[in-house]
């Protein structure tokens, strides 16, 4: 079990490595399905994790992109994030690491307010939602 860092391979020539982690196994297949049916200049390879670190091994791919996918619903999924990133390199932050959050559309008020309208409060970069819902609504725009 090692740290995962974005340099410690050479990178295979036309080839993009994508690691998925996340705790809903259903989502993340359904997440690498659906990108690898598009159509790509080079070959895309997708792999799947519930969780970091990866045990060490010598015919692992260099890994170019790293998305955690996050269910706002689950306690356990945001711990099982925290508990992974501290297996990657902080080097891999700069442009190789994306958070994918899941379920925002459906929380509830007693939550607090939904994450796009935390991130318009504090003039952060609005992300979609996948959801029908509008993350933040146009009138806060």
């Amino acid at each position: 079990m090692s740290v995962l860092r974005p340099l410690d391979k050479l990178p295979g020539l036309n080839t993009a490595t994508i690691l998925l982690v996340g705790t809903e196994d259903a989502l993340l297949q359904q997440l690498a399905d659906s990108m690898l049916k598009e159509d790509c200049a080079s070959e895309l390879k997708v792999h799947l994790a519930k969780s970091l670190p990866l045990p060490s091994s010598v015919n692992r791919p260099r890994i170019d992109l790293i998305v955690f996918v996050v269910n706002l619903h689950s306690k356990y999924s945001l711990q099982n994030t925290e508990e992974s990133l501290r297996h990657v390199d902080a080097s891999f932050f700069l442009g190789k690491v994306c958070f994918l959050a899941t379920g925002g559309g459906r929380l509830s008020g007693h939550h607090g307010a939904a994450p796009g309208a935390r991130a318009a409060d504090l003039c952060w970069p609005r992300a979609r939602c996948i959801s029908s819902e509008p993350a933040v609504p146009a009138e806060k725009l």
